[in-house]
């Protein structure tokens, strides 16, 4: 049946819908709060002077290159610095990211009803998309731009002579370079396909192209590295992801490709079960390449969507394997949420295998004249996809609500202390939300040595740093160093509370007051109890100061 024009136009309608709305909606549905770092990204929204926020990125309180902020900075402040708003910007880009993505793959391979199906089934069973689109970070427009850089760069497989498209390259690339610090690891896969394919071919125009990603790597280090290079510093002496083993990377990785239930594999009974899914899908993956490859490189350029297929493969393998060893051998950096443009670019392996290993599919279509018409147009298909699309809208509201980042189980506890002590927090994941929204009268102590104290957790010195950027550039008193907290600095950090005291929650995990209460700087009074696992709320009161 000759496919009607306009159809791919309305699926891309409808499917920018079935990933923004309900979405969209479950953000009234859920736990209200930020999380940690959607707190320090609305702090520098918020900040009335561009330049200042530049400043305290540079810094280190923002660990990312700076276009997300200014970005969001100047539609928030010239529309609306709302977090409904700012969160729907990320919907948005998430949303057309899909969109575009549907109709660039639709050109090459398949139906539209059929790939709008296969596609949205993928995606909606990928639990990350639902914990990264509606942050106020700058995962959404890294998303869209990464997106964007690969398929320009297949236009450039089939098109390498196009000085257009190979402008188009080096702008998005620079673009994608400036929103995420991975992109440095996508752009250096990218230049390795075409490496290749020069050398397999010995055509000099894709030794040009492989140039063209020199010259973005150029133009991030003129602009940027200087900058980068003090960012850095936050992250050291060490990263505060945990350098990754061998189930972790599986776990990262798994976190990429759709699952039915992506809790379930982080139980102990199911650890095996990311292996095995991960395992399945890098075997389906050379399978269904290993044939095409034996027509060289005439065969992959001869064929779209398997130079796509190809593309993705080698651009997400590339991006991983760089991340891993990097990992491994200076700072870990092995963290899903930096690959999600991966999500994709496996979503569409996946579509390629199917159609691939099943042609039965399309002939199936042809030969049952009503699920053929289910998956092509007519009255059928309106009727399938009408039933469908609601189904879905129904499905990724769910999923979407459930998201909960801030560990909100300790607020209930703060409601019961006295609300004229202060409250400690040891984690950084505790103190920013909480300071945020005024949930307690929180404080977060400065102590290095207890930060970088052997046995702690590796974040412990990160959030030391970002925090201590956050009161050196936003005046937040209540972030304090410990000669403050003892009273050397000219007040004493607690003198607020009527007899001295204050609380501490105090986690098994990390270290911060340990080190005072061992000197007898800091006496406990009594240890309430949390029904936290690891968790507790010391009252105590300083000794010395």
């Amino acid at each position: 049946m000759t496919r009607k024009p306009t159809q791919p136009t309305v699926l891309s309608v409808c499917l920018f819908l079935l990933l923004a709305v309900p979405v969209a909606a479950s953000l009234f549905f859920r736990e209200p709060w930020l999380w940690m770092d959607e707190v320090i990204s609305y702090t520098l929204l918020t900040d009335p002077s561009l330049g200042h926020v530049n400043k305290a990125v540079v810094s280190g309180m923002d660990a990312n290159p700076p276009l997300f902020v200014n970005m969001y900075w100047l539609l928030g402040h010239g529309i609306s610095v709302n977090l409904f708003f700012l969160k729907s910007i990320s919907i948005g880009l998430f949303a057309l990211t899909g969109v575009l993505f549907f109709r660039y793959t639709t050109r090459l391979i398949g139906t539209p009803v059929l790939n709008f199906v296969l596609l949205t089934a993928i995606m909606s069973l990928t639990f990350l998309n639902y914990v990264l689109a509606t942050q106020i970070r700058t995962y959404a427009l890294y998303l869209l731009l990464t997106v964007g850089f690969v398929l320009s760069a297949h236009r450039l497989i089939h098109a390498p002579n196009s000085g257009k498209w190979l402008l188009a390259h080096v702008g998005i690339g620079f673009l994608m370079l400036m929103s995420h610090n991975v992109g440095l690891f996508y752009m250096a896969s990218s230049m390795g396909f075409f490496g290749l394919l020069w050398l397999v071919s010995g055509q000099r125009r894709y030794g040009l192209i492989t140039a063209a990603h020199l010259v973005c790597f150029g133009l991030w280090y003129v602009s940027w590295y200087p900058q980068f290079a003090i960012q850095a510093e936050a992250g050291k002496p060490h990263s505060w992801i945990p350098v990754p083993t061998f189930l972790s990377s599986f776990n990262t990785v798994g976190e990429l490709l759709p699952s039915p239930s992506s809790q379930l594999e982080h139980s102990p009974l199911f650890s095996w079960l990311p292996v095995a899914r991960v395992g399945f899908v890098l075997a389906l993956l050379v399978y269904v390449a290993i044939p095409k490859l034996r027509g060289g490189w005439r065969g992959v350029v001869a064929d779209p969507a398997f130079s796509f297929f190809l593309l993705s493969c080698v651009v997400t393998l590339g991006t991983l394997a760089i991340a891993l060893v990097v990992s491994l051998v200076h700072t870990s950096v092995f963290l899903s949420r930096y690959f999600w443009p991966s999500h994709l670019l496996l979503a569409y392996g996946l579509l390629y295998a199917i159609y691939t290993l099943a042609p039965q599919v399309q002939h199936w279509l042809r030969s049952w004249p009503r699920l053929g018409t289910v998956f092509q147009t007519g009255s059928a298909s309106m009727a399938f996809l009408t039933v469908y699309g609601l189904l879905l809208i129904g499905f990724v509201f769910y999923q979407s609500r459930k998201v909960r980042q801030f560990p909100s189980g300790i607020v209930p506890y703060l409601s019961q202390l006295n609300p004229r002590y202060p409250v400690f927090f040891e984690s950084a994941d505790y103190f920013l939300p909480v300071w945020h929204y005024h949930l307690a009268p929180a404080r977060y102590l400065l102590d290095w040595p207890s930060a970088n104290a052997t046995g702690n957790l590796p974040n412990a010195t990160v959030d030391y740093n970002i925090i201590n950027g956050l009161r050196t550039y936003y005046g937040v008193h209540s972030i304090m160093p410990t000669q403050e907290l003892m009273g050397v600095a000219g007040r004493n950090g607690v003198d607020s509370a009527a007899d001295g005291h204050f609380y501490v929650v105090d986690e098994a995990s990390r270290y911060q007051f340990e080190r005072l209460i061992r000197a007898n700087y800091v006496r406990v009074i009594r240890r309430l109890p949390v029904n936290i696992a690891g968790h507790q709320i010391l009252e105590c009161t300083l000794t010395k100061g």
